[in-house]
């Protein structure tokens, strides 16, 4: 039954291949490791070479544009682009600053003791402390302090420390 045309390929091939002695010495053992590694990749080729899907489109450079522009739209402007007759296409939402810190007050209510002087050249009373600061004095008008000038006082009232001002209550 076979075809005298084909030839017939044999599962096993035998060579006999005769050393020749004149050229170089023949190895005492001779070994020879492949790696199998590089039978595996040629597998893996073959069987994949033809599996996958080829998706291959072309896009103008003013369409690629155009997309970009429509995507970076809808990508960047989540919730503030919307499709509406009753509202604009485009809403500008601004961004929400902190709110300002408050200034601090600079009165406060307190008391210090110490001699009372008077100015004549500013017509003004001086409280002078037992740490010998001076400290400016706001009498009300219907208050007299004249008898009191060189005395050791007490004073309540607002202060503020970076004017150096008493406001007498």
């Amino acid at each position: 039954m076979t075809d005298k045309k084909s030839p017939k390929i044999p599962f096993i091939k035998v060579d006999h291949v005769k050393p020749d002695l004149r050229k170089k010495e023949l190895p005492l053992v001779s070994l020879q490791v492949t790696n199998p590694v590089t039978y595996l990749k040629s597998w893996w080729r073959r069987v994949m070479g033809d599996e996958g899907i080829d998706f291959h489109f072309k896009i103008k450079p003013l369409t690629a544009i155009a997309l970009a522009i429509v995507f970076a739209t809808f990508g960047f402007g989540v919730g503030r682009f919307s499709l509406s007759t009753k509202q604009p296409y485009i809403q500008y939402v601004p961004v929400i600053s902190p709110a300002p810190t408050p200034t601090p007050n600079p009165w406060r209510q307190t008391a210090f003791s110490g001699s009372l002087r008077f100015s004549r050249l500013s017509q003004r009373y001086y409280l002078i402390t037992s740490a010998s600061e001076a400290i400016s004095l706001e009498i009300p008008a219907n208050v007299d302090l004249s008898k009191l000038i060189g005395r050791r006082i007490f004073a309540t009232g607002k202060y503020n420390e970076k004017q150096r001002i008493l406001q007498v209550d």
